[in-house]
């Protein structure tokens, strides 16, 4: 059957609506295929995307494995590693990155988005992504962490390189080469930064990751550096297309926005929903262990393996009225910050960011008008969402 299908996804330049309608062919008539160009076994059905999420014993989160020489990228990345070291990570990680480490940053958050807000100040038209929604996250985590704000262009340079690298192909093995070469700039780097924060603390966190111990082990240099960069760059990202998608789903819902306006206890709902129906990022990636059977068709060891959380979000066997924006569900099963023992340690920030800027930006603007298609630059792999929206605003 699926030799007649597409087992490449279509481009989104069109917002999207092509990459959804595959989905959801996919989720019927092809749910666990694998790609005729990559190589690459994707899986589209909810249940067995949370099999792929969960199940540590059949599935490695370790994808950089059919790539060896990039191992040294996997030590630290807490996405990257598997039971009992990632146990152990995420435990020393954590005792740095606390709960009240996130909501210290309430204020600071609130200032730069003032101060992004007040650059716009005179316009009536500017390009939501590039004035707003990238700097906020990024300069947010780049303080977090301990960047000096003179190397903050050359750090949002490097993380860009490292993105277009990711949106450009498909995952392969020519696609993590790829993100080995630049990502060796910018793990360097931190690398520097993580070796003067061993030697002179500052109150960052960087510092509280050099300083981090639980039972008597530490953090080495190499996975504080991957911490770090995991954090800088799927953090940032994270905030920056969940912005972006929260007016492109108010344009396609302008009731929405009318209530959330009337009623800001809708604010977590919204952006809940938001995750769902425009989940940020598509895909997570496995390893196979073992042969490993779903929806019918086995998977043989040591494959790579795409769980399509984008499609998980929108099965319309799982999730009622999947394929409509919702700001009332009574519980939202969204999945965009992971599952399991890879549920995103930087979900709470990526809240909090959203939980200031939306009604920052509600307040600031009586209206916005979201441009068309055509005029909006759309992420072609792995993100959902626009790199570049022009808005008009009346304040």
């Amino acid at each position: 059957m699926t030799s007649a299908i597409r087992t490449t996804p279509p481009p989104v330049s069109d917002g999207g609506e092509a990459l959804i309608a595959w989905l959801r062919r996919m989720r019927s008539e092809a749910p666990v295929c694998k790609d005729k160009k990559t190589g690459i076994w994707q899986v589209f059905r909810r249940a067995d995307v949370l099999r792929v999420m969960s199940d540590t014993e059949s599935f490695s989160s370790d994808i950089l494995q059919i790539v060896p020489e990039s191992k040294e990228f996997a030590r630290g990345n807490i996405m990257l590693t598997d039971p009992p070291d990632h146990r152990k990570l995420r435990k020393i990680v954590s005792t740095a990155f606390t709960p009240k480490v996130v909501r210290d940053l309430e204020p600071r958050i609130r200032e730069i988005a003032a101060s992004l807000l007040l650059n716009v100040s005179g316009a009536r038209q500017f390009d939501f992504v590039q004035n707003f929604t990238y700097p906020l996250p990024m300069m947010v985590i780049a303080e977090l962490l301990g960047i000096p704000k003179s190397d903050w262009a050359g750090m949002r340079g490097m993380s860009e390189a490292q993105v277009a690298v990711a949106v450009d192909g498909p995952i392969d093995e020519e696609f993590l080469r790829s993100v080995e070469r630049i990502g060796r700039d910018f793990n360097g780097y931190l690398a520097d930064l993580c070796k003067s924060r061993r030697k002179r603390p500052q109150d960052d966190l960087m510092s509280r990751l050099a300083q981090a111990e639980v039972d008597g082990e530490i953090l080495t240099d190499e996975e504080i550096v991957n911490f770090a960069g995991l954090l800088f760059l799927a953090g940032h990202l994270t905030t920056t297309v969940m912005l972006g998608n929260t007016l492109l789903c108010f344009k396609e819902y302008p009731e929405a926005l009318h209530e959330l306006r009337s009623n800001p206890a809708l604010l977590r709902p919204v952006i809940d929903e938001v995750m769902r129906y425009r989940s940020p990022f598509t895909q997570v990636g496995r390893v196979t262990k073992c042969d490993v059977e779903l929806s019918d068709v086995i998977v043989p060891k040591g494959q790579m393996i795409l769980a399509w959380t984008l499609s998980a979000n929108r099965d319309e066997a799982e999730v009622q009225a999947a394929d409509q924006f919702d700001i009332h569900r009574d519980q939202n099963p969204h999945i965009a910050f992971g599952r399991g023992i890879h549920y995103c340690l930087g979900a709470p920030l990526a809240y909090l960011e959203a939980e200031i800027a939306i009604p920052m930006i509600l307040e600031e603007f009586s209206e916005i008008q979201v441009g068309g298609t055509e005029e909006m630059e759309f992420y072609e792999l792995g993100i959902f969402g626009p790199k570049s929206l022009p808005i008009q605003v009346k304040r």
